[in-house]
């Protein structure tokens, strides 16, 4: 049974003939491929965007860079100043609660690496 591509709309066109396997189904593919052209020629425009993840994956991007700047900015008391932020007790110096001083600079620092990875992950990805 041959699917219908008259029904498909140019995005779900274009994603089969991308996909299809042009060793089994040569007849397929040029099927498809010409209801395309004649689509595209005729001016019918698809309401649905062809490729969405370009733009999920460049806001992933972004957002990844903005809480890596952000957790560095966290880590600069503790590496520097030898004090964090911790919350509403406001600021605590390693000689105050070293436990409570580890604790947030090893969050900050997980939460970088996590952002990090992220970050790369999504840079990587085609």
């Amino acid at each position: 049974m041959k699917p219908n591509f008259s029904k498909y709309s140019i995005s779900e066109l274009q994603d089969v003939i991308s996909h299809i396997d042009n060793t089994v189904y040569p007849d397929r593919k040029l099927a498809a491929e010409e209801i395309l052209r004649g689509k595209v020629n005729a001016g019918e425009v698809d309401d649905k965007p062809i490729n969405n993840e370009i733009g999920k994956r460049q806001l992933g991007i972004v957002l990844s860079t903005l809480f890596i700047l952000i957790s560095l900015a966290l880590l600069y008391n503790p590496l520097f100043e030898h004090s964090v932020l911790a919350g509403s007790s406001g600021v605590i110096n390693y000689s105050q609660s070293p436990f409570v001083f580890w604790f947030y600079t090893l969050l900050h620092l997980f939460t970088l690496l996590i952002f990090t990875f992220w970050f790369v992950k999504l840079v990587r990805s085609k």
